[in-house]
């Protein structure tokens, strides 16, 4: 219905198929209904006042009186001007707040003082000494609490042994029920609140320090699973250990730590500054582990990063001096500790502490712990992927993810219990108290031993076996059943478990040459006495570090042993054993990486002599998926939904000459589409249609109002205006629907032929969403309101019909894109190689910068890629000695840049005939011709 005010002249209300009388009245502008004119300005500011709101617009006719208002409008009208005086509230509230707080904040001598002492001190928080140190008493205190639910938990477990029952059947059931239960909690608890929590945390620390992020690797979920799952874990008394768990611990803190505290968010803001302090947390994750500073420090280098940073190598040692520090002295202060003291302190004589021949023994046992080492690496592996490749197993785990962990855990407390075959394993004896007795510095074989000695011996040999028989069930034990325990989903580590694998051999070798040589090795006149100690010591080292791969194991077992006398032979047993090791397996960390494939570069052998004549052409990929300047939209849309992956783009200047310009992230791209056929720009047209076409009727003149009448149709005139009286009056009674088309009706005295056709295209529709998956706008479901919504002229949103957007989203698509020009963002320095750099430097590359993919160009033309994958594979086929170069194409289609020159030639391309086809088809649709056919072959995500 049309609206009129009691003044305006009365325009019978019909529908599109009556035709209006021209002597009687006359159409209405669509002006009339345009929210900017001037009357309905004036009407709206009567609204608001409260004004003309006494009536319906009740109006007298020839015949009889009529409402032309009806409910529905005045129901509008009353919202409208509801709506304008809350909105008018609002900003007179929000006036008054900004003045009262205009008037609070004014400037006084105090609040510039305390600008001032604030500025100044979040400055100083904000250094890196004032981060770490703050890191590291966290650390600590987290240590703490950890190491006393660990010893409660296992106290706990040997006081229901012990003082419970006397009953072995009642013994038993406590003795493997608490260990169950415990691993059981610690399954279940890691698996629903953060899965990354299980493992150890330093393959994956390796993986973020090389410049890949994992998703939800270093939130406070994953914190909290890791700090409790640990302690439930090692409070079982499974044979794993801790150091990577705190790594992953120390690295979750300094990051949440950053993002926490104000002062420390900007050391988070640059991705360099942000790795060093991941590097320095990891140091501060060791040391806090073992109260081993140095060590920590060396360690860290060796085993999470590739390139070290020298600036970032106090960080490292700051961290890990203030965390050690701050572990003994709470150790000191609230766990009884009469002073600061070594993790497993041993007793051993420094005035003559080895022999010099005695480094033949010390060199053997770190190549047989080298060997020992390779193998554990070997069968953790083949067991995990044994497990992997067992599609029914791994279904029926994945099902009950309860039952693997649980059934582990009653076998290896049956194993331990005392009473039964961990009478043969030590197993009365805690962790730290097993490590003490291997490091204990006398014989075991001798027969004149102290009440002290003889109890400790007592662990060790049975009535059944003796200390040769009982050592080598517990260097068995701990060999098979950490590989086992560790394929558990629960936090563990695996570097205790090498220092007791270790050491349990060391004091092996230690007993036998002592047992061998009961007087000693005779050095001139003197006899030096054989201490089984020093080579527990010595095994403990070479094991560890055979496994890991790092030198600066040694450093760590002189602190956590306190004994420093015994430095050449570690170093010798480590070095020995670390070059078997190297030879034969990658490390535990390495391996693991593979195991996961995570996205990290393996390290080269530089003893392959085939590694220094391979370069980038020989592996690289050369099927490029690329854009260039000038290509239309839609085949931007194609290559984007064929190549879901992908997440850049390299830029060239032209198909011809494949000159590298840069290169376009995928959401730039996606971007750049949105814009074009999106919806803003979809409604703005169809506005800008919209109102050229009511500047087209408002040319047409309008008819008159006043017509000069005969009398004799006079009679004819008041009949017709009756029956018009009587449709309005049907009108009225019916549904809304009929008034709003009247509403959009329009007089046939003012048809054009542009409007037939725009009657067509425009229509209210919801938003449609950009789907480069399947190339279709989808249509959003509309939004329905429990409320029924007054609909005015005014909020209708003026749109285009389903065939009409189909049609304009093709003439956009086929336009050329501009990209000098465009929003996009153009990286014009991508990563480049040339098709000569060697592997080796390849390497170094990305270790160095973090880059996961870098484009090969030949005098500035594209030619290939080289992601991470591709890398990786080829490093991997050189170790393994089965490396094959990629074939090298010369398509003929390909023209030099420079005519005539010799340089040009060989040079690789992926640049495909244009397919005509592709290009008929574009045009019969669009209009337009093909930019030619993109190569479809896929390639490795960059």
């Amino acid at each position: 219905m049309k609206r009129h005010s009691q003044g305006d002249d009365v325009e019978p209300i019909v529908s599109s198929s009556r035709q209006p009388v021209p002597n009687i009245v006359a159409p209405q502008s669509p002006d009339t209904y345009s929210n900017g004119s001037t009357a309905r300005q004036e009407q709206e500011k009567r609204e608001i006042a409260g004004d003309d709101q006494e009536d319906f617009g009740y109006t007298h006719t020839l015949m009889y009186g009529r409402y032309s208002r009806d409910l529905q409008q005045f129901a509008g009208d009353e919202a409208r001007r509801l709506r304008k005086l809350a909105k008018l509230r609002k900003q007179e509230d929000k006036l008054r707040s900004q003045l009262l707080q205009l008037e609070s904040n004014d400037p006084t001598r105090l609040h510039s003082m305390s600008s001032w002492a604030w500025h100044h001190v979040s400055d100083r928080l904000s250094k890196d000494w004032i981060f770490l140190t703050t890191c590291a008493i966290i650390m600590a205190l987290i240590s703490l609490a950890m190491d006393e639910g660990i010893r409660l938990f296992v106290a706990a477990r040997f006081w229901f042994y012990k003082d419970i029952t006397a009953d072995p059947f009642a013994q038993y059931l406590t003795w493997v029920t608490i260990p169950v239960l415990m691993i059981l909690f610690s399954a279940t608890f890691v698996h629903y609140l953060a899965p990354q929590a299980a493992g150890s945390g330093i393959p994956e620390m390796k993986t973020i320090l090389r410049g890949v992020p994992l998703k939800n690797y270093l939130t406070f979920k994953t914190l909290v699973a890791k700090v409790l799952g640990l302690t439930f874990v090692l409070g079982s008394g499974m044979p794993l250990g801790k150091e990577g768990p705190y790594v992953h611990i120390a690295s979750i803190v300094a990051h949440l730590l950053s993002k926490l505290a104000t002062p420390f968010r900007s050391i988070y803001q640059n991705e360099s500054r942000s790795t060093e302090m991941l590097a320095a947390a990891c140091a501060l994750g060791l040391g806090t582990c073992f109260a081993a500073p140095i060590g920590a420090v060396l360690f860290s280098i060796e085993v999470t990063t590739t390139y070290f940073a020298v600036r970032n190598y106090w960080r490292g040692f700051f961290g890990c001096v203030v965390g050690a520090s701050a572990v003994r002295l709470l150790a000191v202060w609230f766990q009884g500790a009469d002073t600061v003291t070594a993790v497993y302190p041993t007793n051993i004589s420094t005035e003559f502490p080895f022999d010099s021949r005695e480094l033949v023994f010390f060199a053997l046992t770190g190549a047989l712990c080298g060997l020992l080492g390779a193998s554990f690496v070997w069968v953790h592996r083949q067991y995990v992927l044994f497990i992997r490749s067992s599609k029914k197993l791994n279904k029926f785990l994945q099902k009950n993810r309860l039952i693997y962990p649980g059934l582990l855990a009653l076998l290896i407390s049956t194993l331990t219990f005392p009473l039964g075959t961990g009478q043969f394993l030590g197993g009365d004896l805690s962790t730290e108290d097993q490590l003490i007795e291997l490091f204990s510095n006398f014989t075991w074989t001798e027969k004149d031993m102290s009440a002290e000695q003889a109890n400790i011996v007592a662990h060790w040999q049975t009535k059944h076996t003796s200390i040769f028989g009982n050592l080598i069930s517990y260097t068995l034990f701990h060999y098979f059943f950490s590989i086992i325990g560790s394929t558990m989903a629960v936090p563990h580590g695996m570097f205790i478990p090498a220092l007791k694998i270790g050491s349990g051999f060391g004091r092996l070798i230690g007993e036998f040459v002592a047992w061998t040589f009961p007087l000693g090795v005779r050095y001139g006149d003197c006899m030096s006495p054989i201490m089984p100690a020093a080579y527990a010591i010595v095994g403990a080292a070479a094991f560890a570090g055979s496994v890991t791969h790092s030198i600066s194991v040694a450093v760590v077992v002189f602190e956590i042993t306190g004994q420093i006398a015994f430095v050449v032979p570690v170093l010798v047993a480590v070095l020995v054993a670390n070059a078997v090791a190297s030879l034969l397996q990658p490390s535990m960390y390495e391996s693991v990486i593979m195991i996961k494939k995570l996205p990290y570069l393996p390290d080269l052998l530089y003893t392959n002599s085939s590694l220094y004549n391979k370069y980038v052409a020989d592996f690289m990929l050369r099927d490029v998926k690329y854009i260039w300047q000038g290509i239309s939209y839609q085949s931007l849309k194609d290559l984007l939904r064929q190549n879901k992956k992908l997440r850049s783009l390299p830029l060239v200047e032209s198909p011809e000459n494949m000159i590298l310009l840069g290169s376009v992230q995928r959401l730039e791209l996606v971007k750049l589409i949105e814009e074009q056929v999106g919806r803003e720009k979809r409604m703005e047209m169809a506005q800008r249609w919209r109102e050229e076409e009511i500047k087209e009727q408002s040319s047409v003149r309008r008819p008159s109002r006043f017509d000069v009448v005969a009398a004799q149709d006079m009679l004819n005139l008041h009949q017709l205006n009756a029956d018009e009286a009587e449709a309005h009056k049907s009108i009225l009674k019916k549904n809304n629907q009929q008034s709003s088309d009247s509403l959009n009706s329009v007089h046939s005295n003012s048809e054009s032929p542009l409007r037939t056709v725009l009657q067509s295209i425009f229509k209210k529709s919801s938003d449609p969403v950009l789907d480069l998956e399947t190339g279709t706008n989808e249509q959003l479901p509309p939004v329905v309101s429990p409320s029924k919504r007054v609909h005015l002229i005014g909020d209708r949103v003026v749109d285009m019909s389903p065939e009409g957007k189909k049609l304009w989203e093709l003439d956009q698509l086929a336009k050329p894109i501009d990209f000098y020009n465009s929003a996009a963002r153009v990286d014009p320095s991508p990563f480049q190689l040339v098709e000569r750099t060697s592997l080796l430097r390849v390497h170094s590359l990305f270790s160095m910068m973090g880059v996961n993919h870098a484009y090969v160009t030949n005098i500035g033309r594209l030619v290939g890629v080289v992601s991470l994958k591709e890398l990786r594979k080829a490093i991997e086929d050189i170790n393994n000695q089965s490396f094959e170069p990629s074939a090298r194409e010369h398509p003929p289609d390909v023209k030099p840049l420079l005519a005539g020159s010799s340089s040009d030639e060989g040079v690789n391309s992926t640049i495909t005939s244009v397919n005509s086809m592709s290009g008929d088809i574009r045009a019969n649709l669009m209009g337009a011709q093909g930019n030619g056919a993109v190569n479809q072959g896929a390639h490795t995500s960059v």
